[in-house]
């Protein structure tokens, strides 16, 4: 049990990580109280502007110490927070076995 409570624990702190690159990097005239975990990215605009898609892209691969194929950017992955931190916890899983 007390596995899963510290992953859901570091699936909390990926979520709260991804939202403040979110309101820094793209959604500036937005607050945290506007980005719930399944809020549709597309929907605020994200992906909108390839520029600045690429900097959040970079910002996650910073920010998370990973590396995000270009092939693997796509709406599916940046469709909601949850999906984000699905492939980023995916990412850390596997660079850390």
């Amino acid at each position: 049990m007390r596995s899963l409570h510290s992953t859901n624990d570091m699936s909390e702190e990926i979520k709260n990580r991804i939202k403040k690159l979110l309101l820094h990097k793209l959604l500036r005239d937005f607050s945290s109280e506007d980005i719930e975990d399944h809020t549709s990215l597309i929907g605020l605009g994200v992906g909108v502007d390839s520029v600045a898609t690429l900097e959040f892209v970079v910002a996650l691969e910073e920010e998370f110490q990973i590396s995000i194929d270009e092939n693997e950017i796509n709406p599916e992955l940046l469709a909601t927070v949850s999906s984000i931190s699905d492939y980023i916890s995916s990412r850390i899983g596997s660079t850390s076995k």
